[in-house]
């Protein structure tokens, strides 16, 4: 998973991409790093997916920009439009069903 800090290589990462998973935590938050690991080990099965990550602070226009307060959120985008989103409590399980549904409407 890529770690992006600048809102314009996230914003074109996007546009460049059909199906993207963007993760977004907070500094010292233990739930934000545990998390990630989770979702970046359920990500590698997807190759076709891009996944990237981001920490609030890093990229504070990322709160206004995406409705996002705080961590971990979790954003799943399908030609640039938030298809799915969760925060604090991420079930895994429901977040893989729903990347497996969309891969294969987008025959990925």
């Amino acid at each position: 998973m890529e770690h992006l800090t600048n809102i314009n290589d996230i914003e074109q990462t996007i546009k460049d991409n059909r199906l993207c998973l963007f993760y977004i935590k907070a500094p010292d938050c233990g739930v934000c790093n545990v998390m990630l690991d989770k979702v970046v080990r359920m990500t590698d099965r997807y190759p076709s997916l891009k996944s990237f990550f981001t920490d609030i602070t890093e990229v504070p226009l990322i709160a206004g920009r995406f409705l996002v307060y705080s961590g971990p959120t979790v954003l799943l985008l399908m030609e640039e439009k938030e298809i799915y989103r969760a925060s604090q409590f991420i079930n895994i399980e429901e977040l893989e069903r729903k990347i497996a549904q969309y891969l294969e409407l987008l025959g990925l």
